[in-house]
């Protein structure tokens, strides 16, 4: 009998836990709404052009040219007429190096910066490509190239209005003109989904 009710004693203080799993679950999940702002400063741009009828084989060339010459791109598209990467600043050099060694045609645009937007579950959240395309041109900042990943979208922008997009779009996104808070604090923005609202 004693053994019956010691039985019932615990499955009367798992029943609560149980019913609250998902309250407690919570951490487990990836945080919702735009979290941070990032700036990457000294940034190139690089378009290359190829002939139509070598396109594929001139696009492999490129990247294998720049692979040898341990030049690491990002940001790669494939154009009608060639593609299209960014470098970082340091690389320009070698960059161009490869590129006249493969005898391609190629225009280099220095001097932008890579503003990206963080948030955990970013396939989740809808319109939140609108919303920065919208916040930067309300702002007067041409994006000159974008990229995504699953938790963020990049902006190649102009580096002397780097610090100007990222202060507008921690704006538009609640973040309060910060990504850094006190320990042990918690403000809005650190709320899950709080970005959500500005969308």
């Amino acid at each position: 009998m004693t053994h019956s009710s010691g039985e019932t004693n615990r499955q009367t203080a798992v029943t609560p836990a149980t019913k609250d799993a998902p309250a407690e679950a919570v951490h487990f999940e990836k945080e919702r709404g735009v979290t941070e702002i990032r700036i990457l400063q000294g940034v190139a741009h690089i378009t290359v052009t190829l002939a139509e009828k070598d396109l594929g084989s001139g696009r492999l060339k490129v990247l294998q040219g720049l692979a040898a010459s341990n030049v690491p791109v990002f940001l790669v598209k494939l154009l009608p007429n060639g593609l299209s990467f960014a470098i970082r600043g340091e690389n320009v050099d070698a960059c161009s190096r490869a590129l006249e060694q493969t005898g391609s045609a190629f225009n280099l645009n220095p001097d932008l910066a890579v503003v990206t937007t963080i948030a955990g579950a970013m396939r989740d959240l809808s319109g939140i490509m609108a919303a920065i395309y919208e916040t930067l041109n309300d702002a007067g900042i041409r994006v000159q190239q974008t990229g995504d990943a699953y938790n963020a979208v990049l902006c190649l922008v102009s580096g002397s209005f780097a610090e100007k997009a990222a202060q507008v779009l921690r704006k538009r996104f609640t973040l309060d003109g910060s990504d850094e808070k006190p320990q042990g604090s918690t403000t809005e923005a650190e709320v899950p989904g709080t970005g959500l609202k500005a969308l």
